[in-house]
């Protein structure tokens, strides 16, 4: 019986072993996995590493082998994340601000280790640690998982809210008010986590109050089913990113915008690559649905001279009467 057991227990550490040290690069030899076992306190020969290896390959297992001189080696071809992908998904990680910074080691120690030992190594050699400043809410893990189950399950949740003053120090807003919502959404923007909610009151544009995940305390998800008119709302969430400026809202109109030429990325780039640019004499033009907000306004501000509204002449007065303004509070300093 003991016997069986080692044998079940041989061919997982096998596994482990081939994918945590093995790549093409990298094959271990029988004697290497053999030694490699021998840790694990399982002593076995040569013979024995050849028919569980052939057993694991004849039941679908991706362990590639070859000869090298009198002896073969094995190693794991695929895995559920290449190297540049690893890459990626750690750059991601240390640019969200969300993350605060113990939790961003963790999580970056966890996705290097999914790609073998020599990936690891050489994802943390070559990692750069930008200065991204974290925010400090630990328990920004379990905040997301109960907003992901309660929108999951069309749950109304209810929550604190909370600033930081000049000390850092959280100061609950509305006198400690709490929160009953009716969740739609998660949306990652600028390196912060936003959760969006559902509002029926007609103060709010769209319906749609915006919270920042990272500031929710004393969260609760509800038995209480969220209404017919947000689970509408739900359904046209995927825009919102495209039409707001930094997680500020306001009032959706269709705004025709006139730009430089080396603009057309940023157009894109906001908006999406399926925008209908045409070309208007010296210049580009895009017709695009935003919300219309301070940020939008300092968003175009970032492009004297480059970029312009052409319609409708009201917004265009609005955005040229809050140039002004900045420009006369700037002259009072």
């Amino acid at each position: 019986m003991a016997d069986t057991k080692v044998q079940k227990i041989k061919l997982l550490k096998i596994w482990e072993i081939l994918n945590w040290k093995s790549d093409e690069q990298h094959p271990l030899s029988t004697q290497d996995i053999i030694m490699e076992l021998s840790k694990l306190g399982i002593k076995c020969d040569r013979r024995t590493v050849y028919g569980d290896i052939d057993a694991m390959q004849s039941n679908g297992y991706s362990i590639m082998n070859r000869r090298r001189g009198h002896d073969m080696v094995y190693w794991v071809q695929e895995r559920k994340f290449d190297l540049p992908e690893l890459k990626i998904i750690m750059d991601a990680i240390q640019n969200s601000k969300f993350i605060p910074k113990d939790k961003t080691e963790e999580l970056l120690n966890k996705i290097a280790s999914l790609g073998g030992s020599e990936s690891t190594h050489l994802l943390k050699r070559n990692a750069v640690r930008f200065n991204v400043v974290k925010h400090s809410n630990a328990d920004i893990y379990y905040i997301t998982e109960c907003l992901e189950r309660a929108i999951e399950c069309e749950r109304c949740i209810t929550f604190r809210y909370f600033d930081l003053n000049v000390s850092g120090e959280r100061v609950f807003r509305h006198d400690n008010q709490l929160y009953k919502e009716e969740p739609l959404a998660m949306i990652c923007d600028d390196g912060n986590y936003y959760l969006i909610c559902y509002r029926a009151e007609p103060e709010y544009v769209n319906h749609v109050k915006v919270f920042r995940v990272d500031r929710v305390a004393d969260i609760a998800v509800l038995d209480d089913i969220i209404s017919k008119e947000a689970k509408r709302a739900s359904k046209t969430i995927a825009n919102y990113p495209k039409q707001v400026f930094k997680m500020y809202g306001g009032k959706i109109r269709k705004v025709r915008i006139a730009f430089d030429e080396c603009l057309i990325g940023v157009m894109f780039n906001k908006f999406g690559e399926d925008i209908s640019i045409k070309k208007s004499g010296k210049r580009f033009t895009a017709s695009v649905e935003v919300q219309i907000s301070p940020t939008f306004w300092g968003w175009l501000t970032q492009f004297p001279n480059q970029m312009e509204i052409v319609s409708p002449v009201d917004v265009k007065e609005a955005y040229t009467t809050w140039v002004r303004s900045a420009i006369e509070s700037e002259d009072m300093i």
